[in-house]
């Protein structure tokens, strides 16, 4: 999906790169990125100079801010991060952990004390942490900014205590904070603690304290994931999705679907939670710039806020992520087979939940294959977008 406006602009294009969360999916953005850098010429800078990442996304966005003065070697680095995954860098593993994770959920049940003396998440991901630290030097990021190769960078979390959408940005010093309904961005310098609350999914991991309350997973409350960006000075959008946008089929006749698991809820409520928003904002975003276009404007004035045509362009998976995780299954180590297995997850209905947790290398290789396919078969308007080519060289109108 793409829209250009085609319209001579007053302001220059700002690159903006979009990379929403997913959890082990978002190794599909890794082979975008890969394909983009192969089309880019050697040495060539940074294409996005404003990155705005969430989640597992913010963890990418991490990875290439630190490293936005040599672009194609951020990229090799966040594919080797991607191809030597295993679920052990991202939380315990080990059959002990796992025992007493269950015997905790399980003892907390029993005695009615899932309140405040309750296990606070299912897996302990201490081990994300520590991989953070040995992958992103944070203080490239400044570096990157005063020599001009990076714009911004933003990371969204989510406040249980305030119930806000934070973007959390570091930048240029004339970028200035914003608020919304239930949403702001304000300045800070972007460490470990910032990228552990952004994509602590809930229940799953724990939540984490950072300026004075506790944050979990950015997608939670981000009802705009593309308003970062755009507040950030980006006027032309890259958006790397990780769900097909195929939508499943109702069981037709007398077929009827098994009774929902826990695992599959779960996988449900995940889903909802990193992909339903994003589609709704390029949505609104289309039907903004549908808008201008009819009215003949480059520009509106609204308040607080100029509304102006975004160009986009959206890359997403041209299979279904949840069937090749559906393979990869038994990747899973042995205890964390048997948790989900008592989740009801290993089975066909829990696919969601299976590949949002699939850290295991074989299945994050074959996401970045695809997402090198998908990137290269999307070539022209890619080349387009980021200028490469002229506009409408391949032929369009």
């Amino acid at each position: 999906m793409y829209w250009f406006s085609r319209k001579k602009k007053e302001i220059p294009p700002i690159n903006g790169l979009i990379l929403p969360g997913g959890g082990a999916r978002n190794a599909y953005q890794a082979g975008v990125l890969r394909a983009i850098a192969d089309m880019l010429p050697e040495h060539s800078p940074n294409p996005f100079p404003v990155m705005s990442g969430t989640s597992a996304g913010a963890i990418n966005a991490a990875v290439l801010a630190s490293n936005a003065m040599q672009f194609h070697e951020g990229v090799a680095r966040l594919n080797g991060i991607w191809e030597n995954f295993h679920c052990a860098k991202v939380f315990y593993t080990d059959s002990w952990k796992a025992l007493k994770s269950g015997l905790r959920w399980t003892t907390a049940f029993a005695t009615a004390r899932l309140g405040t003396a309750g296990p606070r998440a299912l897996l302990d991901n201490e081990p994300l942490r520590h991989m953070i630290e040995s992958h992103i030097r944070f203080a490239r990021i400044q570096q990157a900014i005063d020599s001009g190769a990076l714009r911004a960078l933003a990371v969204t979390a989510s406040s249980y205590t305030s119930g806000h959408s934070v973007s959390y940005f570091q930048g240029r010093p004339d970028l200035q904070p914003w608020q919304r309904a239930r949403r702001f961005g304000t300045p800070q310098e972007i460490g470990i603690d910032h990228l552990m609350a952004s994509s602590a999914i809930p229940l799953i991991f724990p939540a984490v304290w950072l300026n004075n309350e506790y944050h979990g997973d950015g997608s939670m409350r981000q009802n705009a994931p593309l308003s970062p960006a755009i507040h950030l000075g980006a006027n032309r959008l890259l958006i790397i999705g990780v769900r097909n946008p195929i939508p499943d089929t109702v069981p037709v006749g007398r077929m009827e679907a098994p009774y929902p698991t826990i695992g599959q809820v779960t996988g449900y409520m995940l889903d909802t939670i990193f992909m339903d928003a994003l589609d709704a904002d390029i949505e609104r975003m289309n039907r903004l710039n549908h808008i201008l276009s009819e009215c003949g404007e480059r520009y509106i004035e609204y308040e607080d806020a100029t509304l102006q045509p975004i160009d986009f362009l959206v890359v997403e998976p041209s299979l279904d992520i949840r069937e090749i995780a559906e393979l990869h299954a038994r990747d899973f180590p042995r205890s964390v087979r048997l948790l989900l297995k008592a989740l009801g997850a290993l089975t066909h209905e829990g696919r969601p939940l299976l590949s949002y947790l699939l850290f295991e290398s074989a299945f994050c290789q074959e996401l970045i294959e695809l997402g090198y396919r998908d990137a290269m078969n999307m070539r022209v308007q890619i080349s387009e977008f980021l200028g490469l080519v002229p506009a409408g060289a391949n032929g369009r109108d």
